[in-house]
């Protein structure tokens, strides 16, 4: 599945703070604003592996209550510790 990049936001769709809580700050002088160097912290994968290997995986996790993507990668890191 190929990942398709965000979008940006404009600002009529950004939720606004509560009143309460935007007490005291001056919203006059707010301006969008956007980074088109950050990089994400990961990247996207494709991996084969046996059927009977990912519902194995997936059992697993979901007996810890994790999703098994981030179970997967649990297995990996420890795997990679040096």
């Amino acid at each position: 599945m190929k990942r398709t990049s965000a979008k940006a936001r404009t600002p009529a769709a950004v939720t606004r703070m509560p009143a309460a809580e935007a007490a005291g700050f001056d919203w006059s002088a707010a301006r969008p604003v956007s980074f088109p160097n950050l990089q994400p912290s990961s990247q996207t994968i494709s991996l084969r592996m046996p059927v009977w290997m990912l519902h194995k995986l997936k059992t697993r996790a979901n007996r810890r209550g994790v999703p098994y993507q981030a179970h997967l990668k649990e297995i990996l890191a420890d795997s990679l510790r040096d």
